[in-house]
């Protein structure tokens, strides 16, 4: 034990290594405190030791100089439009399942257009006005997903708007085909075979629109742009087919002049296709 005999510790605690002396103490570098450090020890001190980093280094480098404002708009709207063309075709299979067959064969071949006439007007019929919804609300879901993954949306317009101004042009522009193709069987004399090509438009139109359905769904949810290559490809497979079809119609028609023909294919199916690639590559 140590004890205080001659009044050094009036200024410290005894028996530990903590010390209270003052700066004018002229016989601290006499004092002795490694007996405390014996019984009290100090911590041990903290060692750093080199370690390997689980941040490894890349050579990525930022393409923005400042924070840049994350503008997400709502999509649930998509969602509801996938589910009111599910109920389509649920209602189209458990009503018009036959007439829903006759319209596949008579795309997968040209003499079964005609059984499809004979059975019924299938421009006034209700699956028409089923599937032509459906055409209009898939194709324009899926103009807007190629503009907003190749061409960049517009920033003054929401995604439901955009996609509303698509839905209107294309209805627009397949009315406005109708009654140019109408008006031509009138002036050339061929009203049947320009209702025959009708007809042919409204199939493929139909089909286009169920083919395309998978794939604007899994191209939204997986948001992969792949998918929406391969629905150009698809489309692009089918409309060729159709306007071979078309020409193929029009030549077994001997009044009909193969130059008009031409013309008007080239007028309303080739350069629609044209001016909307340029416009979404300029976007």
């Amino acid at each position: 034990m140590l004890t205080d005999t001659v009044g050094f510790f009036d200024y410290c605690i005894p028996l530990t290594n903590e010390n209270f002396f003052t700066k004018a103490d002229s016989l601290q570098k006499y004092y002795d405190f490694s007996i405390y450090n014996f019984i009290t020890p100090l911590p041990p001190q903290k060692q750093f030791l080199p370690t390997t980093s689980v941040f490894k280094p890349h050579n990525l480098e930022p393409k923005h100089s400042g924070p840049m404002a994350i503008d997400q708009q709502a999509t649930n709207w998509i969602t509801i439009v996938f589910l009111a063309c599910l109920f389509i075709f649920a209602w189209i299979q458990a009503t018009y399942s036959k007439r829903l067959s006759q319209i596949f064969r008579a795309v997968a071949q040209p003499h079964h257009v005609n059984q499809l006439e004979r059975e019924g007007n299938i421009f006034k019929e209700r699956i028409a006005l089923g599937l032509g919804l459906n055409y209009y609300l898939i194709m324009s879901i899926f103009i807007f997903q190629i503009i907003s993954a190749f061409g960049g949306l517009p920033t003054d317009l929401n995604n439901l708007t955009l996609t509303g101004i698509i839905f209107t042009g294309l209805f627009a522009y397949q009315l406005l085909k109708s009654l140019v193709i109408h008006g031509t069987g009138i002036i050339f004399n061929t009203s049947e075979y320009a209702r025959q090509y009708q007809l042919i438009l409204l199939i493929f139109n139909y089909m286009i629109g169920i083919v395309l359905f998978p794939v604007v769904v899994i191209a939204f949810y997986w948001n992969n742009s792949a998918f929406l290559i391969a629905g150009i490809i698809i489309i692009s497979l089918l409309i060729l087919y159709r306007i071979i079809r078309s020409f193929l119609t029009g030549q077994d028609n001997k009044s009909y002049n193969l130059f008009y023909l031409f013309l008007y294919l080239c007028t309303l199916e080739i350069l629609p296709l044209l001016l909307i690639y340029k416009a979404i590559s300029k976007m």
